[in-house]
């Protein structure tokens, strides 16, 4: 198959060559990358008694002061290119490292916050500044309440004597995800490319947005589980399926039936986005507002991907001074 790709870039024109060399490096780089490389780094901390700040010191020297509070933080880091990220939680509190160990792919580091009779105000993630994601926090209180927040590598701080109102952190994450995830970027390019009028496009786009959102929410309830490693080689799969379908002129499934194609890979795709949402997981007072904020964060990313590719193909289309069809296919094939 590799093969039939790099036959079609040297004989194909200028728009199906930039396709296929973008196709082509996707495969090259699809065994030696997983299908979603770039997620958050996760902190937890949830407000716990003196006594439970006791047993998870475990040392017989720690005296608990019953009038301070207490956090147990969880700090999870994740591998990128096999390396962890180097970071460490700064707070204004007294923090006491209770164990560190490593989960998947993920180092877990857990602390005790002793905050005094302040509390917890300020919250940094140091190093964050360095890397190219974020850190979803997620904060439980003694009462049962929560509140989640996000911290950039543009703003390592978080100050939470702040009443400033922010962007909810799960509408973030999931649009981040999309953006940054070249193999759904890829999917859709490839879906775009198989159709040629807006009703086509419409159709495709829709198809994809409700299979995945139906298994994203299946998974992350727990009504379907399945192991993340065979997905993410099937979402692989399903970019390289339609790259082979892109670059040939037969009229097969996929272009016969767009819309039934992406809704039934837009499934596997939705277990992908699980798998993601999996790892920093889901406020329990809250579980059923921060998926759909997750989900919509994925349609606000899918959208404006969409909305650029159809921009950039409405200025080749008026660049061309021809009247081809408003699809990636037509215009794209026009071009010398």
């Amino acid at each position: 198959m590799i093969a039939f790709f790099f036959q079609h870039l040297r004989s194909a024109p200028l728009g199906a060559g930039i396709i296929a060399t973008l196709l082509v490096s996707s495969l090259l780089l699809t065994p030696h990358a997983q299908a979603h490389e770039i997620r958050p780094a996760y902190l937890k901390l949830t407000q716990i008694g003196a006594d439970e700040a006791a047993v998870l010191v475990n040392d017989d020297d720690f005296v608990a002061d019953q009038d301070s509070t207490y956090f147990e933080a969880s700090l999870r880091q994740p591998q990128i290119d096999g390396r962890f990220l180097g970071l460490d939680l700064g707070t204004n509190c007294i923090s006491q490292l209770t164990s560190a160990n490593l989960s998947g792919e993920a180092l877990i580091e857990i602390s005790l916050l002793s905050c005094g009779d302040g509390g917890l105000q300020q919250i940094d993630i140091l190093g964050l500044d360095r890397t190219m994601i974020d850190a979803l926090v997620s904060i439980t209180r003694l009462d049962g309440s929560e509140s989640n927040h996000l911290i950039t590598a543009q703003e390592t701080s978080l100050d939470l004597s702040s009443t400033a109102a922010t962007l909810p952190a799960y509408l973030l994450v999931g649009f981040e995800h999309l953006v940054l995830g070249y193999d759904h970027i890829l999917f859709v390019l490839m879906l775009l490319y198989l159709v040629t009028r807006p009703r086509q496009i419409f159709w495709v786009v829709t198809s994809f947005t409700l299979a995945h959102s139906l298994t994203l929410a299946l998974s992350a309830l727990g009504f379907v589980i399945v192991a993340q490693r065979p997905i993410e080689a099937a979402i692989a799969g399903s970019i390289v399926l339609l790259a082979y379908e892109t670059l040939s002129d037969r009229q097969s499934l996929s272009h016969r039936f767009p819309a039934l194609v992406a809704f039934s890979f837009g499934l596997i795709h939705g277990l992908g986005f699980a798998g993601a949402l999996s790892e920093i997981g889901l406020p329990e007072d809250s579980r059923l507002g921060a998926l759909l904020l997750f989900n919509v964060g994925i349609e606000l990313g899918q959208i404006v991907i969409v909305i650029a590719v159809l921009a950039l193909l409405f200025l080749l289309r008026k660049a061309l001074g021809t009247r081809v069809s408003m699809g990636s296919r037509q215009v794209l094939r026009a071009l010398p």
